[in-house]
């Protein structure tokens, strides 16, 4: 997965005002670029951070060639070098990056064809890159509410960052089997790194916060058993309301595989896009894992998510 280091935030609907004001949308983002990338000389808008370079373990910075006539790169960029500070593969192969306020990056570990990089006991430990001094270390250990085995080699599988509240939603499936969904979506307070709340027996991978079509603030997350995509309302003290919990939208009999799990969501205005592909507890290389993005819209009238397109 390729991150982009330096968004450019617009808080719009691509509808009336009017009608967003009662539509589910994304919340401002308030995630700032790491210093250390200025630091190395580099330009943080020719910049990304990647877990998906073939051959690289860990996280890789990757400089892109600037052309004239762009203001950042595009998916046929050349690169133009490849940074990784010695720190950054020390925890293994890992997946999904966020960002926080101050411009710390966060990772999660997640084994690739097999566990020869990635210790068992530390696929429920998430990874911090300091953003001044760009070293990676362990931010927070989660416990084991089941352990990884033959069957099911993962631990964390999503992670999400809060720009409300400043909290972070993390979600691991450890100790899954065939029979039994074991998982659990964990409720993190990013400054005093404590758990605020859990929500058990669930086998989550991509995770989103946002405002649904009432202003309450949701974390929403694919389920791994399934095509569908749920959500639950996070309270002002940060923890869970579970009787709001509820399916938005399933992803099966879309797409050409029909049978796509929700791997990331992010909202764009009252979109929701949603980077579906396979997943069935097993290793496998990610070049083996093609993915077909949706992106849903809601429907104020309906008060559902309907798909707008595939691609």
């Amino acid at each position: 997965m390729l991150t982009r280091i330096r968004y450019i935030f617009i808080f719009s609907c691509i509808y009336l005002w009017s009608v967003c004001l009662y539509a589910q949308h994304e919340i401002k983002p308030c995630q700032q670029e790491p210093g250390f990338i200025k630091t190395l000389g580099f330009d943080p808008l020719w910049t990304g951070l990647s877990t998906s370079e073939k051959k690289t373990i860990g996280i890789s910075l990757i400089a892109f060639e600037k052309k004239a006539g762009e203001s950042a790169p595009s998916p046929q960029s050349i690169k133009a070098s490849v940074y990784q500070h010695p720190s950054w593969k020390e925890a293994g192969y890992l997946s999904t990056i966020t960002f926080d306020r101050q411009g710390n990056v966060y990772a999660i570990p997640a084994p690739l064809i097999s566990m020869l990089y990635n210790k068992p006991e530390k696929l429920n430990t998430v990874y911090q890159i300091d953003a001044k001094t760009g070293e990676m270390g362990e931010w927070i250990s989660l416990p084991f509410y089941g352990r990884p085995g033959v069957n099911n080699p993962y631990g964390l599988l999503g992670i999400a960052y809060d720009c409300l509240q400043q909290t972070m939603a993390v979600a691991s499936v450890a100790g899954s089997d065939r029979y039994n969904e074991r998982g659990v979506i964990y409720l993190i307070d990013v400054q005093s790194k404590k758990i605020v709340d859990t929500i058990r027996n669930i086998d989550a991978m991509g995770l989103a916060f946002a405002l649904d079509e009432k202003g309450n603030k949701r974390l929403y997350f694919g389920k791994t058993r399934s095509g569908e995509l749920h959500s639950v309302q996070v309270a002002n003290n940060g923890k869970w309301i579970r009787k709001t919990k509820r399916k938005e939208l399933t992803l099966e009999g879309y797409g050409p595989r029909g049978d796509d799990k929700a791997r990331k969501i992010k909202f764009n205005g009252n979109q929701m896009v949603v980077s579906g592909t396979a997943f069935n507890y097993n290793l496998q290389a990610s070049s083996e894992k093609p993915e077909t993005v949706y992106t849903f819209i809601w429907l104020p009238k309906e008060q559902k998510w309907g798909l707008n397109q595939y691609q």
